[in-house]
């Protein structure tokens, strides 16, 4: 059971690029900020420079994590307008033809409507070795696409979740992030949070951060 989001990396290029189009042109009609719509198109510019990158012959391993970190930060700011804003739906405006323009799939209007995840999932942080941290969480529950991880390296521990800036779908109860040289001694903030199947987020836990070693 896979996410809302392609995984294929030219899939998820179209993907992103008509979401961020529709964002823009239906940011008065769905109340959505200035703001916002700035950020996901500057992050949708630096995704596409970085998958361009990698479509030359001479793209290495440096060029290929550089658009795994461009695609993290594009993917947390697209979940967090179809949250917001879509499932959401601050405006009630929100109707099948709208989710399909942003290339979402239509609610199932038959069934009895699926709610968003009510619980916070439980979760740990830990040093895995030299550059590397484990994520364990409980088991997904059957009816959702596994647990979506926002997270932060920088400097000094964050303690806004808006700060967390790039996401990653978690599907197994254990995980392990690995990181460059470059991130070593620095922090690694993360909360954790419930992805149903209709890509609908739950409420996200507190901020857990850790010194990459």
């Amino acid at each position: 059971m896979g996410g809302f989001m392609p995984f294929a990396e030219e899939k998820f290029s179209d993907f992103a690029e008509v979401f961020t189009e529709t964002t823009e042109n239906l940011a008065a009609t769905l109340g959505i900020l200035t703001d916002t719509v700035t950020n996901i198109k500057a992050l949708l510019t630096a995704y596409k420079a970085a998958y361009t990158a990698c479509e030359s012959p001479n793209a290495g391993p440096i060029d290929r994590e550089n658009r795994r970190e461009k695609r993290a930060a594009l993917e947390a700011a697209i979940r967090r307008i179809k949250n917001a804003y879509i499932d959401g739906d601050p405006k009630g405006v929100v109707t099948n033809e709208i989710r399909m323009q942003f290339g979402l799939k239509p609610k199932d209007t038959i069934h009895t409507p699926i709610e968003p995840p009510s619980e916070i999932p439980a979760f740990t942080l830990e040093s895995g070795g030299y550059l590397q941290a484990t994520v364990t969480h409980p088991a997904r529950p059957a009816s959702y696409n596994g647990a979506v991880l926002f997270y932060r390296i920088s400097d000094e521990p964050v303690t806004s979740h808006e700060e967390l800036t790039s996401s990653k779908l978690l599907t197994r109860v254990k995980e392990t992030l690995v990181f460059k040289d470059t991130d070593r001694l620095k922090t690694l903030s993360a909360a954790l949070c419930w992805e149903n199947e209709k890509g609908q987020l739950g409420p996200v836990s507190p901020i857990q951060s850790l010194i990459i070693v």
